[in-house]
Formats: C-alpha cells, sequence, structure tokens
C-alpha cells in the first residue's frame, strides 16, 4: 500500500518541506515539495507522521497561513495518491515521477507532461502523432499503425529493466543495443529484432518536430536484415502434389487446391484467400483475377493459368472454399495442412528454415524435412522461381507486384554469381544464332 510522509533536513527558518513516498518496501522516493514551514511549527517527533502542529494561538493571519499550509500538504498528499492509482500499465514509478505529480499539484491538479521523457512522448506519439501519419502523401495503413503499436509497447516493457527513467535524448547506439538484447531475450527472429529496431529511429526523429532534443547518435541507429530461407517447390514436386489422391480429406483437397493457385497466380495468403469468382474480369477475350494487393495497394491483374482453370471448373467456376472469415487463421490453417499435404506427396529433401521448439518456445534455424519448413509464402516464391529466366522479369514482376528487378532477384535469392552463370546460357545462344555475334531480345506479347 502506498504511503506519504513530509519532513524538513534544517533547523533554519523557512525550512523546505520534503515529501517521501513509498510504493512499496522497494520503491521509496524523495523529492522537495512548494512549502515552507518553521521548524518551530512543525512536528517531526519519530512517532509523528511529519505535519505542521496544531497550533491555536497566534495573529489572525498568522493562523490562516498556518491552516492553509495544512491544507495544501493534505490536498498533495491525496494528489500524489491518486495519481498513483489512476496509474497507466506502463507507467514508470520514479523519482521524476514524483517530481511530475508534485508540480501537476500546484498547476491546479494538470500534471504537465514532460516530452524529454521517452515514456511519456511514446504515449503522445501513439496518442497525438501515429493516428495522423503519412506515407508519400496517403495515410499509412492500419497494419502499419499496428507495427508502431507493438513497438512502442515493447519499447515500454524495455524502459522498465532500466535502471533509471530515461529521456528521448538519451537514445543512443548504446541503449538501442539493449533494447535488440532485450527483444531477443523474448524469442524473436533476428529480423522481426532489427525491423523494430529500425522503426525506432522514425519514432524518435519525429520529438524534433515537437521541439524534443536527441541524441546525435540517433541517425547511426540502423535496422538489420538476416539472410531469410527462400523456400519454392520445384515443378517436379508440384506435379507430385498436384497428381496426390486425397479421396475422403476435403480439407486437404482444399489445401492442395489453394496451394496450386497460389503457385500459379504469385500472390501473398493475403490476397490469395481474398479470390472470389465476382474478381475474376474478361479482358480481350481472356479471363483475368484482379487484385488489389492489401500489403502494398498494388493494383495487379493476374492471368488465368490452365491448372487454376482446372480447379475452377471443377468447383463450378468458384474458388474453393475458405479456412475462416479472418486471414490470419486462414494461413494458420492452411499451413498446418499444407505440412501435411507435402509430407503425403513425400516433398521430404532437406532444406534449411526454421521451426518452432515447444520446449525452447522460440524457432530453431537448421536444415529439416521440406514439409516442415513449407509454408504459405511458398506459393509466391514458388511462381516466381519458376517463371524466372523463362518469361521476361517485367511481366513476372507485373503479376507479383515487386516494384523493382532489384528487389525481385533479392525476393527469390538470384545473386550476382547466378546472374553471370546465365552469360554461359547467352554464348550458347550468340554461337548458334543465324546472325553471328547477336541474341533475340525477349519479347513481351501483348493481346490483339
Amino acid at each position: 500500500m502506498a504511503k506519504i510522509f513530509y519532513f524538513i533536513r534544517t533547523t533554519t527558518p523557512n525550512a523546505t518541506i520534503y515529501v517521501n513516498f513509498s510504493a512499496d518496501r522497494n520503491t521509496k522516493f524523495k523529492r522537495k515539495t512548494r512549502e515552507t514551514v518553521n521548524p518551530e511549527h512543525w512536528n517531526g517527533q519519530p512517532d509523528a507522521k511529519g505535519f505542521p502542529k496544531n497550533i491555536k494561538s497566534g495573529t489572525a493571519d498568522f493562523l490562516q497561513q498556518h491552516n492553509e499550509l495544512k491544507t495544501r500538504l493534505s490536498g498533495l498528499e491525496n494528489f500524489i495518491l491518486q495519481e498513483y492509482q489512476k496509474r497507466g500499465d506502463n507507467e514508470l514509478i520514479t523519482g521524476d515521477w514524483l517530481d511530475e505529480v508534485i508540480a501537476g499539484f500546484y498547476n491546479d491538479g494538470k500534471r504537465v507532461v514532460e516530452l524529454d521523457y521517452i515514456d511519456n512522448y511514446l504515449e503522445h506519439y501513439r496518442a497525438q502523432i501515429l493516428p495522423f501519419r503519412k506515407y508519400k502523401g496517403q495515410p499509412i495503413s492500419y497494419r502499419t499503425q499496428q507495427k508502431h503499436e507493438t513497438i512502442i509497447s515493447k519499447f515500454l516493457e524495455f524502459l522498465q529493466t532500466e535502471k533509471k527513467r530515461l529521456k528521448v535524448s538519451d537514445y543512443n547506439i548504446s541503449v538501442g543495443n539493449r533494447f535488440v538484447t532485450f527483444l531477443r531475450g523474448q524469442n524473436l527472429s533476428d529480423n522481426t529484432v532489427g525491423k523494430y529496431l529500425k522503426y525506432t529511429k522514425t519514432i524518435f526523429k519525429d520529438a524534433k518536430l515537437e521541439g524534443v532534443a536527441v541524441h546525435d547518435q540517433l541517425t547511426e541507429i540502423k535496422g538489420f536484415t538476416t539472410d531469410t530461407p527462400t523456400h519454392y517447390l520445384t515443378e517436379t514436386e508440384l506435379a507430385k502434389i498436384q497428381d496426390l489422391i486425397l479421396i475422403g480429406n476435403e480439407k486437404l483437397e482444399i489445401t492442395r487446391d489453394w496451394l496450386i493457385i497460389g503457385c500459379y497466380t504469385g500472390q501473398r495468403a493475403s490476397d490469395l484467400f481474398g479470390m472470389t469468382k465476382k474478381k475474376i474480369v474478361n479482358i480481350n477475350g481472356k479471363d483475368f483475377i484482379n487484385v488489389a494487393q492489401r500489403k502494398t495497394k498494388t493494383p495487379v491483374v493476374v492471368p488465368i493459368h490452365p491448372e487454376v482453370k482446372k480447379i475452377l471448373d471443377k468447383r463450378n467456376g468458384n474458388f474453393p472454399p475458405v479456412y475462416s472469415s479472418n486471414i490470419d487463421s486462414c494461413k494458420t490453417i492452411f499451413n498446418t495442412h499444407l505440412e501435411t499435404v507435402a509430407r503425403l506427396a513425400e516433398i521430404d529433401r532437406l532444406d534449411y528454415g526454421r521451426v518452432y521448439d515447444p520446449v525452447k518456445k522460440c524457432y530453431v534455424f537448421g536444415n529439416y524435412p521440406f514439409y516442415k519448413v513449407i509454408s504459405s509464402h511458398v506459393c509466391r516464391r514458388t511462381f516466381a522461381t519458376m517463371h524466372y529466366s523463362k518469361i521476361p522479369t517485367a511481366v513476372i514482376m507485373a503479376v507479383t507486384g515487386h516494384k523493382t528487378e532489384r528487389e525481385f532477384l533479392g525476393y527469390i535469392g538470384i545473386d550476382n554469381s547466378t546472374l553471370s552463370e546465365q552469360m554461359y546460357h547467352y554464348w550458347e545462344i550468340m554461337e548458334n544464332s543465324p546472325v553471328s555475334g547477336t541474341v533475340e531480345p525477349e519479347k513481351t506479347k501483348t493481346a490483339n
């Protein structure tokens, strides 16, 4: 139970009155009030609470001032206890917090939020900046807002592990490194940790617009990424899954159909499970699926591959049913059944990836049978990898929605050495070309 008592430290006239606030046995802070008292009028006996004496004789002005002092001290005590009771879950109780509350009492009961402190600034950012953030002139997506909210919550948790209340100007490389250590202790992947660190720089950079000082090292705090395994099915493996007999198991049949559609449309799971009959459009006599990609807001028109057409025909022109109205639930269920389908198809070659360890309660990287590491993202990567070098890259990107060729090549794991190897392919073409020393350029066919 929180307790308060007052005390003075000197016997000289106009002694400053201090407050001792005790939240529990390990949380105690002492701070100055704005009150003074003549020590002769102070009850500071060992068995006393620490309060002005009860005085009944003296001039009218003295008695009035003395009673007003007692009233203010009683009011300050109640105000501090009330602020403590209604504190937020992430509010750090420190000596600075006590200073802020005391200042608030003398400001007509309104606590002055000092944005210099990280915890106050993050709450201010959450309420006053985040809802109005824009990217390229457009409001940021709900999903991006959620990411910021998550990072703010993580950082507030981290602050509670620090030995003192940090200011925005304290956020330097050293604090950033401690934040990384904190996040890794929560069994997050290094890519997630690196992404969170990158976003903190964005969040704290906005503090300058609020007149809050930031550390000179803020611009040097860098996010990071680690190599992500690029899982994809080979054409042979995809054929094995297509030929798999799944009589009597409707959920696995639905999963296999969605997998095939995904591998021939190249869309993320969030867009894949949003495909419906209504999104099929006919352009110049050919059917396409009209997709507005959720993540990037990129509109793409996906041609319907013959293998996708077979599934639609089998289902009277409809796409397979979804597992849930919630996209995240759909992905979870899809991934669970996907492992079963791949295992039954004996897609068991070893591949590097991560598998969740229920004992360690984290993901562990290593070489596992492919069916152990397969997930919904295999659809998009299989599409991109399967068509790379067979179809002009620009055409593939028009379907996947990648903005740059560099981004696309990194996505499918193609590096400079791989590109260099392709020179042999083109040299062979040049040697066999009717016109010596020339290569017929790739052409993109256009619809008539």
